[in-house]
């Protein structure tokens, strides 16, 4: 394997910006299309776990890491695809490069599919919660209508918005922004864990 490369690299600025969670499935899933399954992307892996955390990280404004969308509506992409864009073709004008898991979380949140502590809101936001073994929860649906308006307005996702012009050139920031540095192991997690829980 060589690092070199044929031409000089070419610096693409992905300037992130910060939009609400609730925007990017109401808009960029629902309305305009987001394609969540491009062949170099991974299945659902989060847990549920891992999604309430999410969910709770919002709520509290801890930052969520940023997630790289593929603007497929760019007149390169057209040109690399015989001329056919996302709008002629029918499919998606987005993917998703990273945090699929992210996103896929928050259409759960917002779509009522995922349900968190009740005790994480003002009671006054809530009209329903579901009984569980770890108390009452509620989903996105359950809050009232401030309850949800509060939470739309306070869950955000930092966004950096690539504009490659094929699936390989997403793919390649993919291996880029995922094949670096070293993952936590369960040993890392658990002491970390270990001491959030003594304060």
């Amino acid at each position: 394997m060589t690092r070199q490369t044929a031409q000089p690299l070419e610096h693409a600025s992905l300037s992130a910006t910060y939009r609400s969670a609730h925007e990017i499935v109401r808009t960029f899933y629902r309305d305009l299309g987001m394609d969540l399954e491009p062949p170099y992307q991974r299945g659902d892996v989060w847990t549920e776990d891992q999604r309430i955390a999410l969910v709770r990280s919002w709520l509290t404004g801890v930052p969520t890491g940023v997630v790289i969308l593929s603007d497929r509506s760019t007149y390169e992409w057209k040109e690399a695809h015989g001329g056919v864009s996302p709008l002629d073709s029918g499919e998606p004008m987005y993917a998703v490069i990273d945090g699929k898991q992210r996103i896929t979380t928050a259409i759960m949140w917002f779509e009522g599919e995922l349900a968190v502590p009740a005790s994480w809101f003002d009671p006054a936001w809530i009209e329903a919660t579901e009984d569980t073994d770890d108390g009452p929860y509620v989903r996105y649906t359950g809050l009232t209508k401030a309850g949800r308006l509060r939470v739309s307005r306070i869950a955000d996702i930092q966004v950096a918005d690539a504009q490659p012009t094929t699936i390989e050139e997403e793919a390649a920031i993919y291996v880029l922004v995922n094949g670096g540095g070293t993952p936590q192991t369960d040993a890392d997690m658990a002491n970390a864990a270990n001491v959030a829980a003594q304060r």
